[in-house]
């Protein structure tokens, strides 16, 4: 099994949105469905470890109040009210639930996705009385121990983190096999990510074990009129990607990412072969949603969807979890 970690320097980057849609296209099972050319077939659990800012369910279309019938959350579960095995049995979200019904049927996910596909929301309370400790962490260990085990086997278990250098954001880093680390073509982003990058590999330098990592922007006003996803004569369209598409080149990414091709700059750097600078595009589909879509036909046409797809075969590819 291999833990994917969707980390973010800052918040707005779209992580949650990529988390849900790469897991998805990871536990796919029906070609030529949506962005689907080949289906993955694995089995994929998806954590939600925002713990102060939970919203992963948001993007299956499960509301705060309806997630409000379901119970145990993950914050009660590292709280240890619970065994593993008691967590695993009742806290997740299976496609077999009511509260799947619009991912499951209108999202096409009846049919394309894994059956055993399961989600494990945290609570979205803002008045939420939780301190991480790191007693936590050994707590999700366990966790991951269950989810690994014969009876479970999971192939992928998919963790949303948080944004930024708080003690979750550590612990769900920490507990990774693969940080996916996702940023906004921003100056803000962009430095504060490479600020991130470079941390990364002084600990890798200093560790046993190398964990891989990778940057990958996402929600970028690249994308013109022909791909469907920007009006041609939409206001001030023609400034804005001339001053995004710029930011690379003025900042460190584009020589960082050239400078690692093999690593953190896979799905960036020019020469990286079927990456090649590949991110996830902005998107009409997603705004004001911020859904699953690999599976929707409807957003084929949106660049988006791909991306996701193309990411998730790249990290099943790289990673593939030993059998």
């Amino acid at each position: 099994m291999k833990v994917i970690t969707c980390f973010s320097y800052k918040g707005g980057a779209g992580r949650t949105t990529a988390a849900a849609n790469i897991a998805t296209a990871l536990a796919s099972i029906t070609p030529n469905v949506g962005s689907i050319e080949h289906p993955l077939g694995c089995k994929v659990a998806l954590i939600d470890l925002d713990v102060f800012s939970a919203g992963t369910h948001r993007v299956f279309e499960i509301s705060n109040e309806q997630l409000g019938s379901h119970s145990p959350w993950i914050q009660e579960y590292m709280r240890e009210e619970m065994s593993p095995r008691e967590y695993a049995d009742q806290g997740g979200i299976t496609l077999d639930n009511p509260l799947m019904d619009q991912f499951r049927m209108a999202r096409g996910a009846a049919d394309n996705c894994h059956p055993s596909f399961t989600l494990f929301p945290a609570k979205p309370d803002p008045d939420i009385r939780f301190v991480v400790q790191k007693q936590h962490e050994n707590v999700l260990v366990e966790l991951l121990m269950e989810l690994e085990s014969k009876e479970r086997s999971f192939d992928y278990v998919i963790l949303d983190g948080e944004s930024g250098t708080r003690q979750m954001a550590d612990i769900a880093i920490r507990l990774a096999d693969v940080v996916l680390m996702f940023f906004r073509l921003t100056w803000q982003h962009i430095e504060g990510s490479l600020v991130a990058a470079d941390d990364f590999e002084r600990k890798n330098a200093q560790a046993s074990y190398y964990k891989p990592f990778y940057l990958i922007p996402t929600c970028v006003p690249l994308v013109l009129g022909d791909q469907n996803v920007y009006r041609d004569d939409a206001p001030g369209l023609a400034e804005l990607v001339e001053l995004t598409s710029s930011i690379p080149e003025k900042s460190y990414l584009n020589r960082y990412a050239q400078e690692h091709q093999k690593g953190p700059g896979h799905f960036w750097a020019e020469d990286s072969g079927s990456a090649n600078r590949l991110c996830v595009h902005d998107s009409l589909y997603l705004k004001g949603e911020e859904r699953v879509i690999v599976f929707d036909a409807a957003a084929n046409v949106d660049q988006a969807a791909s991306d996701f797809y193309r990411i998730a075969v790249e990290l099943n590819r790289l990673h593939q979890p030993s059998s």
